[in-house]
């Protein structure tokens, strides 16, 4: 495990300490210290100065020399400089060389040298829209080959369904949308995001965003919805178990009805995953695909009703094995199966 904390420096609050250099601060025609966009609440810090981003390292280097911090996650970080983050990554790397940065942004030359993942945001929309009947999952594959294309070869990407800055995902998707996001979020290529409150099924107040106000995760609601810990952990299993899921290639595969399901293999040289996932409210019956082949059926069981503490089901004993190019998913269903190369 490692512990990093947000960083931002893009701008500041209207009462940081920092305003006692005011030439840290970029200025209207007016000269009166201004803010980027529409962002009102805050100040923009002004990255023409060379003291500042003197200052801005030094502090960097303090969080890591004096409290051991493994990385930081940047906020908006494609709205400062590409070559201030290159030049401070060179130094904190002298200070910790297994630094882990994370870029809240999505630009490509973030990750040549500066960052080591940053989050998928044309991703997440494109995901939005199909769940809530304004886009098709083909948009989500197109998203996927511009950042394969445009992207340094084997940069990571985090991949999100529910984030600060968003409603909800069960407010936003329903119950079952939610899990067939994350279903899709833990077996893409990248970095899963667990934002906290989805492993119970949080909605928080009128699902709304925690980013002004403090908004409690109601813990209690996972017994109202035991679906969502037993789903997460044995997601996680799963993919602690399967090299495929976590380093193996991504290959799309054509199924017979691509406007609403998604389907594609993670592959290594020893183990095949395939995974399909219906964005759609509309059951689907079809096929995939793929050549004549069985694989043992490793979809997380979340029912029957058990208690959130209940141990994972042993699905090996059952012995499940299904024979592709038959493809069966409930609306918003998602099935995940497995096989091992020789």
């Amino acid at each position: 495990m490692k512990v990093i904390i947000d960083i931002v420096a893009n701008h500041t609050s209207w009462d940081s300490v920092m305003m006692k250099w005011p030439e840290y601060y970029e200025h209207d025609t007016a000269g009166h210290i201004t803010y980027p966009h529409d962002w009102s609440d805050v100040a923009e810090l002004n990255y023409s100065n060379p003291q500042l981003r003197r200052y801005m390292t030094d502090m960097l280097k303090y969080w890591l020399r004096e409290f051991d911090l493994d990385g930081f996650r940047c906020d908006v970080a494609e709205e400062v400089p590409t070559d201030f983050w290159e030049t401070a990554r060179a130094e904190l790397d002298k200070i910790k060389p297994d630094i882990v940065m994370l870029a809240e942004g999505h630009k490509p030359e973030l990750l040549a040298k500066a960052f080591d993942f940053d989050y998928s945001w044309p991703l997440h929309s494109s995901l939005t829209n199909a769940l809530q009947g304004h886009g098709s999952a083909t948009d989500l594959r197109t998203e996927w080959d511009k950042e394969f294309r445009e992207w340094p070869r084997g940069s990571l990407h985090m991949r999100f369904s529910d984030n600060h800055d968003e409603r909800r995902a069960i407010a936003r998707f329903g119950e079952p949308g939610a899990l067939a996001a994350s279903a899709l979020m833990f077996t893409l290529d990248g970095v899963p995001l667990l934002y906290n409150g989805m492993e119970v099924g949080d909605t928080t107040e009128s699902g709304a965003p925690a980013l002004f106000e403090k908004l409690p995760i109601f813990w209690p609601i996972a017994e109202r919805r035991p679906e969502f810990p037993r789903f997460y952990k044995q997601m996680m299993a799963l993919r602690r178990s399967s090299n495929a899921l976590r380093r193996g290639s991504v290959e799309w595969l054509k199924n017979s009805d691509e406007s609403r399901v998604l389907t594609y293999v993670r592959r290594t040289n020893n183990e095949e995953v395939l995974v399909a996932v219906n964005l759609s409210n509309r059951p689907f019956v079809g096929s995939v695909k793929v050549g004549p082949a069985s694989f043992a059926d490793v979809t997380p069981d979340v029912g029957p009703p058990l208690p959130p503490d209940a141990p994972v089901p042993d699905r090996s004993a059952r012995k499940q094995t299904v024979s592709l190019p038959l493809l069966v998913l409930d609306a918003w269903g998602y099935r995940i199966y497995r096989r091992e190369l020789k």
